[in-house]
Order: C-alpha cells, then sequence, then structure tokens
C-alpha cells in the first residue's frame, strides 16, 4: 500500500509542481490567456486532491487505533493556508501584473513544497504501514476522486 499510496501522492505533487513552473514562465511572457487555461486547471485539481486527503486519506489514518491526529491537524492547516493562497494567486491573475502574480505564485510554490514535504517524509512513512489493511478500498476511493477530476480517464 505505501508504495502506491506514495505513488498517487508524489504523481499529484510533482504534476502540481509542473503546473505552477509553466504558469509562471506563461506569465513571465505575459500569455495571460495560457496563464488562466493552466492556473484554472491547477486550482481544480488541486482542490479534488485536497478534498481527497481530507475526506478519505486522514480520516482513515485518524480511525485507526491510538493514531495521533497532530499531523493529519497540522496537514489540514497547511490545506487552508494552500487554499487561501490559491485565491489570492487567483485574484491577482485577474489584474494581469506578471510581477504581483509572480510573487504570489511563489509564495503558494513555497507553502505547496513544505506540504507536499511534510506528507511525503513524514504522514506517508508513518501511515503507510498502517493502512495497509485498508489499502484496496481506500485506493478505491482516491480514484474516484480521481476520476471526478478527469471524467472519461
Amino acid at each position: 500500500m505505501s508504495a502506491t499510496l506514495s505513488s498517487w501522492l508524489h504523481h499529484d505533487h510533482r504534476r502540481y509542481e509542473g503546473m505552477l513552473e509553466e504558469c509562471d514562465l506563461r506569465a513571465g511572457v505575459e500569455d495571460w490567456k495560457a496563464v488562466k487555461r493552466l492556473f484554472g486547471e491547477l486550482k481544480s485539481d488541486l482542490e479534488t486532491h485536497i478534498r481527497a486527503e481530507n475526506e478519505v486519506l486522514f480520516p482513515a489514518y485518524e480511525d485507526l487505533p491510538g493514531a495521533p491526529v497532530a499531523p493529519t491537524d497540522a496537514l489540514r492547516a497547511e490545506h487552508a493556508e494552500i487554499g487561501r493562497l490559491l485565491r489570492d494567486v487567483e485574484r491577482l491573475l485577474a489584474a494581469q501584473d506578471s510581477d504581483l502574480f509572480t510573487d504570489a505564485l511563489r509564495h503558494l510554490d513555497a507553502a505547496m513544497t513544505r506540504h507536499h514535504e511534510h506528507e511525503e517524509r513524514i504522514f506517508l512513512p508513518m501511515a503507510g504501514q498502517a493502512l495497509l489493511a485498508s489499502r484496496d478500498e481506500l485506493l478505491r476511493r482516491l480514484e474516484e476522486y480521481d476520476r471526478r477530476r478527469n471524467p472519461g480517464a
């Protein structure tokens, strides 16, 4: 399970990092149509990913006997920060000011990088083995979120 769960998280995390980088590049040449499309896709996908973690992954871990909730509480707080930063970036996108937009994008990137490190280096090693017994059901539920994000995939 932990390898599969790791693969699910790593794939999404790397994809989001690539999308942020592409938004930054497009904003640098003021290709606002492409930035709007890319950022809209990033925001939608990331919000779905966050819901999947908050509604499926974290509760599955927290339901385990003796599981500490401090790690998932911290990760949820990071999700809230990322949500706020997404809204900030979206607001600045409308202004089409590449300097302000790029600065806000870098704050979002830093928050996401920290969050990804916390999930991949702290939460996954701790939760992966503990969630092994419910692997198939957990992955099925996470994949449902992916299908909602990408209908027809």
